[in-house]
């Protein structure tokens, strides 16, 4: 038995083994031989009124055998097989370029918090059916087959939903950020509005002025944070060494170390200083976590800012790209504590339509900052994660109801059908929302790194749909699909087989039984299941 997600490890011993105590004590009570007893009163009945006893025993014959080997292979548990978290192997397949370290194992030793959590499971033996041991292997070779056959792409979302958790840890670095927004960028911001430079009309996302990073800010000579009043005083306490002789700043004060606003983001420069003390740029950096799936900094420099960068973009880029995410996204914490306002609304050249656009998406709910978009990739990132364990979840419930459906089906080969098709239709989900997470990641890099910055309320609006929508509406589709076609197998094997009637000389009972359980297999035809195991 191999599982496809890791709570589908727990949910498949979990599920076998309520199977077995449902079945034994269904077996204990008789209740498995009430359809056989229907069987022959409805069978002997219809066909005594009508005087024709040897199509009543040739019916009996056919259909008893029928039920019979429906019930040895599809419903009584084999014992000659036992299964438990040590011999069910987990086989994670997803179209991930960075997939996890534990994509492979057995069941009692996945290095996750999972051996903790079920470790009450681990002496746990089940057993099931030897047609579900077939159902579980097609089915999970299908879609673990389907996802294979993918190629792989970088998991952007995941990457963006890391970098939305992100937040300035050290409270003496976030004093610094919020004291450098005061004296500095609002201070250059203001000086831009009064006399604005003339901008490109394609300025890159590291030299717009609507972050505290700006290069504009940095670079411009003699203006921003190269002006002469634009200083900050007293920073020897943070490293700084006061350099009167070729700091103007120095010289117009008698004490301290008072370096200019680009020295204070980039960290100090001159003649014989050699990085005395870091800048805020750096320290940002420095305090970037890890998390669980590894150091958050190297895998974006690696890979992670290919979704908005187009070529080959340098480091210092790739590294303002992050910063800039980050204050971005925490800027919610920051002003909690101060007035600091983050989130991408210093655009001091808007035209009406342009600002009419951002209302009308405001209005709307799309998202139109950095911050909202992180936010929103989170929770639907969250939501792919939830999506899996709910199927694992459905697909326990499936095999715990299965008893109860065969016995209520008079142990027909169609009732079995339409559970085990139910099982493949959850389980191949997976193999969807894989082609989901693939188009997902593609669609996020053509419109992040070609068309333009994260918070364009378009780019914003065309992500979210195509995401919601794959999440949704592809399975629904896929399941609709899967009905219409489980529907019309059902019903056909109701004209002939095992378990549905098996000769011209069962007729009369083939029409006994269908009116017994005629509802209850309507109702099953587009039954749900969800599988990941074989």
């Amino acid at each position: 038995m191999v599982a496809n997600t890791l709570i589908e490890i727990y949910t498949l011993i979990f599920a076998w083994n309520l199977y077995v105590a449902i079945w034994d004590v269904l077996a204990g009570t008789g209740i498995v031989l009430v359809p056989f007893i229907f069987a022959l009163i409805n069978n002997f009945k219809d066909n005594y009124e009508e005087g024709d006893a040897l199509s009543a025993i040739k019916g009996v014959e056919l259909s008893l055998v029928g039920m019979v080997l429906v019930l040895m292979l599809c419903v009584i548990p084999y014992k000659g097989w036992e299964v438990s978290l040590a011999t069910l192997k987990y086989d994670l397949e997803a179209p991930d370029c960075h997939p996890p370290l534990n994509t492979e194992g057995s069941g009692n030793n996945t290095s996750t918090a999972y051996d903790d959590s079920f470790s009450g499971m681990g002496g746990i033996g089940v057993y099931k059916p030897v047609a579900w041991a077939l159902v579980e292997f097609i089915s999970t070779a299908i879609t673990h087959t389907a996802i294979k056959s993918m190629s792989c792409v970088n998991n952007y979302e995941f990457m963006l939903m890391r970098i939305s958790e992100v937040s300035i840890q050290s409270p003496e670095l976030r004093k610094r950020v919020r004291d450098f927004y005061e004296t500095c960028y609002k201070v250059a911001l203001k000086r831009f509005e009064e006399n604005p430079l003339a901008l490109p009309a394609n300025i890159s996302e590291v030299e717009d002025i609507d972050w505290i990073g700006s290069r504009i800010f940095q670079n411009t000579l003699n203006e921003f944070y190269q002006h002469p009043s634009a200083y900050v005083r007293n920073m020897d306490m943070y490293g700084f060494t006061r350099q009167a002789a070729i700091r103007p700043s120095d010289a117009a004060n008698e004490t301290g170390a008072n370096p200019t606003c680009k020295e204070v983001w980039a960290g100090e420069e001159g003649p014989g200083v050699v990085n005395t003390a870091l800048g805020l740029r750096q320290l940002i950096l420095n305090d970037i976590p890890q998390d669980q799936a590894g150091d958050i900094l190297d895998d974006w420099m690696d890979w992670g800012s290919q979704v908005l960068t187009v070529g080959v973009a340098d480091g210092a880029t790739k590294e303002d790209l992050i910063i800039k995410m980050i204050l971005q996204a925490d800027a919610a914490n920051l002003s909690s504590q101060t007035e600091v306002d983050l989130s991408n609304n210093f655009d001091t050249e808007k035209a009406w339509y342009k600002a009419a656009a951002d209302s009308f998406f405001a209005g709307a709910g799309m998202l139109t900052s950095v911050d909202q978009f992180l936010q929103s990739h989170t929770m639907r990132q969250l939501v792919k994660v939830a999506g899996p364990m709910l199927l694992a979840l459905i697909q326990m419930v499936v095999i715990m109801a299965a008893p109860f459906v065969m016995v209520l089906g008079h142990y027909r080969l169609s009732a079995f059908t339409s559970v085990a098709l139910a099982y493949f239709t959850f389980e191949f989900i997976n193999a969807i929302w894989a082609a989901s997470f693939w188009f997902d990641n593609h669609i996020l890099d053509i419109y992040m790194s070609q068309a333009g910055w994260l918070d364009i309320a378009t780019n914003g609006f065309l992500v979210s749909a195509v995401s919601a929508g794959a999440i949704i509406l592809l399975p629904g589709v896929w399941m609709a699909i899967m009905a219409y076609a489980g529907s019309g197998m059902v019903r056909g094997m109701g004209m002939g087989g095992i378990g549905g009637g098996q000769a011209a000389g069962a007729n009369s009972f083939n029409g006994a039984t269908r009116r017994m359980g005629g509802a209850a297999y309507g109702r099953m035809n587009s039954g749900g299941g969800k599988g990941g195991a074989k």
